[in-house]
């Protein structure tokens, strides 16, 4: 680690434990309990990440905004900063950010789940292929929001083979309707899970 990763990362640390947090390393920061205090601290680091650990993007930090991005993909986290902090990760403007520690935010809100008040926001990350495979699993939230508009958007990612089998999760969860066109090709699938996918939803698809 550079100097400056060192003296980033014992102030994270610092930070962390100040919480409550029982962590001894920043890695091991996903495997402890979290409290909201915790999150609280985790969801500012992760948001001025690029500030507080200022530079170039090292592996040091790239691990840092990966463990935090991990911890705080958890219940605790709904209706908290965390959400908005995980969105920040996928913002064109942090050209350094890696595709693994993107997906990482990602299966965060996924499995938060972010509410549907972030849908905007969501889809239009869901939206655009300039995030590439990273943005697979904000796809695969749309069919956990719910939202009236989420199949549309789920629908259009169809044709991203990056992204397809967490498109076909979002309109299976979704029920959604006349899409029969569009998924049975899926029924020939390569993957398995993609032609079970294709069955399920042309199973619920009454269009």
């Amino acid at each position: 680690m550079t100097p400056t990763d060192e003296a980033a990362a014992t102030r994270l640390l610092e930070d962390y434990r100040r919480a409550g947090g029982h962590a001894h390393t920043i890695l091991d920061i996903p495997n402890r309990s979290i409290t909201l205090e915790i999150i609280a601290v985790l969801a500012s680091w992760l948001t001025e990440l690029e500030t507080r650990w200022p530079g170039p993007e090292t592996e040091g930090r790239d691990l840092a905004r990966l463990s935090i991005c991990r911890a705080l993909g958890t219940k605790e986290s709904r209706k908290t900063a965390a959400v908005p902090a995980l969105i920040s990760q996928f913002d064109h403007a942090k050209d350094t950010i890696t595709e693994r520690s993107r997906s990482a935010a990602g299966i965060a809100l996924y499995d938060i789940p972010a509410g549907k008040e972030h849908f905007d926001t969501l889809a239009a990350i869901a939206a655009d292929r300039r995030f590439g495979r990273s943005r697979a699993m904000v796809i695969a939230w749309l069919g956990r929001s719910r939202h009236p508009d989420a199949a549309a958007i789920a629908l259009a990612q169809l044709d991203d083979p990056s992204v397809q089998g967490s498109a076909l999760e979002a309109l299976s969860k979704l029920r959604a309707q006349g899409v029969r066109e569009h998924v049975e090709p899926f029924l020939n699938a390569e993957y398995a899970s993609h032609r079970r996918l294709a069955k399920r939803i042309l199973h619920y698809d009454q269009g």
